[in-house]
């Protein structure tokens, strides 16, 4: 399995309960899909680089989870389809550094 990062733009307008809900129903694909949430970091209010869908603030949240390679396409058309979901992006992790080889200079 690999490891997997993606980062969420929430809508400003989701309450806590909305929030928790969509993170939830996103760890309970992961799970069913033989995965395994590792790390979810709330970043919490922000402003956006640019007006996405309207909107000038967002709330971030990171994921982090290993998956099968398969599992991802699931992942992300639950994400799509999850109300409140502004933006996200899902970016594959290096897997553990290698031991770094001495070159002589």
């Amino acid at each position: 399995m690999t490891r997997y990062e993606q980062l969420l733009l929430l809508s400003p307008e989701l309450g806590t309960e909305e929030r928790q809900a969509v993170l939830d129903r996103l760890g309970e694909v992961v799970a069913r899909e033989g995965g395994q949430m590792l790390a979810v970091d709330d970043w919490g209010m922000r402003d956006t680089a640019y007006p996405v869908r309207k909107f000038t603030r967002g709330h971030y949240v990171r994921l982090e989870m290993i998956l099968p390679g398969r599992a991802v396409a699931e992942l992300e058309r639950n994400v799509r389809i999850s109300e409140g979901v502004l933006k996200f992006i899902t970016v594959r992790l290096a897997d553990a550094p290698k031991e770094a080889e001495h070159v002589p200079a």
